[in-house]
């Protein structure tokens, strides 16, 4: 009876740890419709995640039900980190959106026309998700594009009516440092880490990204001179001066995440070598 029982708990270990490796294998990219049961689940960040490639492209398809979690990504931005070392590091990576509430998105372009006839928070946040940005490619001069794109990284995210969040992002092989593996056929394995909730400094590189500066003290006030009387948020000049220290708390806190930001690698990404 105890040799049964242990059979059966051997049976549903391997099952499990098989569910977990699907989000692993990449499967092949035949429609931009994606089943409900491809989604897998993703605890560390509320999320569930399918991963699809072609002979060109890698998709990667976000589907948000967590509607706190739908806010910090449309305000916050969300970045797909790619490493090719497995050693889950963020020096490349894409991202899409930025966030409405992100000091760089916010002095870009529109490239929505219809932005300005859009009312409330969550829906402005979604008209301004039309812009990429790439951290980390050294061969890319331009940092920052439209997301809709023919060739090059593209990305959507829209709504349904059940007001579940899509997320798509298009990821061209041609500009991904992929590496073809000595042992198979095909390219090596490789990790992406889905983050939200991380706010750009906007530097010109587009290779450092990090939660906003601390308050700015009135004795440190002297030291904004420096800096063109910047605080660092959002471009937009405090002043300490018959101000008291929580409006200017309030102040410095308008760009900072609500939480700390969330990321969760996947790690040994394999591709599908066709249908």
């Amino acid at each position: 009876m105890k040799l049964k029982f242990l059979i059966f708990l051997l049976f549903v270990g391997v099952g499990i740890n098989a569910q977990k490796g699907n989000l692993n294998l990449s499967k092949w990219h035949l429609s931009n419709e994606v089943k409900a049961s491809d989604y897998q689940f993703i605890n560390n960040v509320k999320l569930y995640c399918f991963l699809s490639n072609d002979s060109d492209n890698i998709y990667i398809d976000l589907k948000v039900e967590n509607a706190k979690v739908q806010d910090r990504i449309l305000k916050e931005g969300l970045t797909i980190w790619i490493d090719m070392d497995g050693k889950s590091a963020k020096q490349m990576g894409v991202r899409y959106p930025m966030g409405s509430q992100n000091p760089v998105a916010r002095k870009k372009p529109d490239y929505s026309e219809n932005a300005e006839k859009q009312s409330g928070s969550i829906v402005n946040s979604l008209a301004l998700a039309n812009t990429i940005e790439l951290i980390g490619f050294i061969n890319e001069e331009v940092r920052h594009f439209p997301s809709e794109n023919a060739d090059n990284f593209r990305g959507s995210v829209k709504f349904d009516k059940e007001g579940i969040l899509y997320y798509k992002l298009v990821m061209p092989f041609a500009k991904l440092p992929l590496r073809n593996s000595k042992k198979s056929n095909g390219a090596m394995t490789f990790a992406l880490g889905i983050e939200y909730g991380l706010v750009s400094t906007g530097n010109k590189s587009g290779n450092h990204m990090s939660p906003p500066p601390p308050v700015i003290s009135r004795s440190a006030g002297s030291r904004g001179g420096s800096s063109g009387g910047r605080s660092g948020i959002g471009g937009r000049s405090v002043r300490n001066e018959g101000t008291s220290d929580n409006s200017t708390a309030k102040r410095s806190n308008s760009y900072q995440p609500a939480k700390k930001p969330v990321l969760n690698w996947i790690k040994g990404i394999k591709l599908a070598t066709s249908k």
